[in-house]
């Protein structure tokens, strides 16, 4: 019985290892966790803040659209006064070219003088040089619209570079939270299978436990047993030798 009671307190030592080892894999796990989840958090965070800058983006392309859109319209509005602006000239300098030779005539004729032929000749050039300062200006403001469209055209580019960029940035962040949540299912489907390997090991070492503490009390009565039969065996070869002396 002896024998048994040791066999019995080895086993519930080793149980006791083995349940202390369960519980600091457990702690272990649980710390892992923890960082987990508090990384999966700031990723989170990111998503979030990453969602928040591509709507910003969005509405700016949209709004660089638009004003696209206005500047071509002005471009297109612009050029067709232009090409009427031109035609005029055109016309004009055709009537002159075809009828060039009357037209002096006449204004060298009707002139008082030949001052007065010169203030008019003067007229009929500035009235024309007034034309072609128009079509200057208006080819002027035409490039400057040009160059504004190209700009916004620049910008719209830049943004819809920003906003791939910050997709890229979003799907990388998507895929990492992904990986840590399916490395959180893992980690707790292993916490589960230690706790349960612990409960277990706990109920095991229960068992042995209260075996132990009935060898102990088995033990202790076949002592008392044992002691009281040699008790009485000594009192019985006593008893014997003091009648044999008498």
């Amino acid at each position: 019985m002896q024998n048994e009671k040791s066999k019995a307190d080895q086993q519930k030592k080793e149980l006791n290892s083995e349940i202390k080892e369960k519980s600091s894999e457990i702690n272990s796990i649980e710390g892992k966790l923890e960082q987990l989840v508090a990384q999966i958090e700031t990723l989170g965070q990111k998503i979030t803040s990453t969602d928040t800058e591509i709507t910003t983006v969005n509405g700016e392309i949209e709004e660089a659209n638009n004003n696209i859109k206005s500047l071509e319209e002005e471009i297109t509005i612009l050029q067709g006064k232009i090409e009427q602006r031109d035609e005029l000239l055109q016309e004009r300098a055709r009537a002159i070219q075809e009828n060039g030779t009357v037209d002096y005539l006449d204004v060298l004729l009707g002139a008082n003088s030949f001052v007065d032929f010169i203030d008019r000749f003067s007229a009929v050039n500035t009235l024309i040089e007034a034309d072609r300062q128009i079509m200057r200006e208006q080819q002027d403001d035409q490039n400057l619209l040009e160059e504004q469209k190209l700009v916004l055209e620049n910008t719209k580019k830049e943004l819809e570079d920003k906003k791939a960029e910050l997709q890229r940035l979003k799907e990388s962040l998507t895929s990492q939270k992904a990986e840590k949540d399916r490395y959180i299912d893992e980690l707790e489907a292993e916490q589960k299978k230690l706790q349960n390997e612990k409960k277990l090991l706990e109920e095991e070492y229960s068992e042995y436990l209260n075996l132990s503490k009935e060898l102990e009390m088995q033990l202790r009565k076949n002592n008392n047993v044992n002691w009281k039969n040699l008790k009485s065996k000594i009192t019985v070869q006593f008893q014997t030798h003091q009648m044999v002396h008498l």
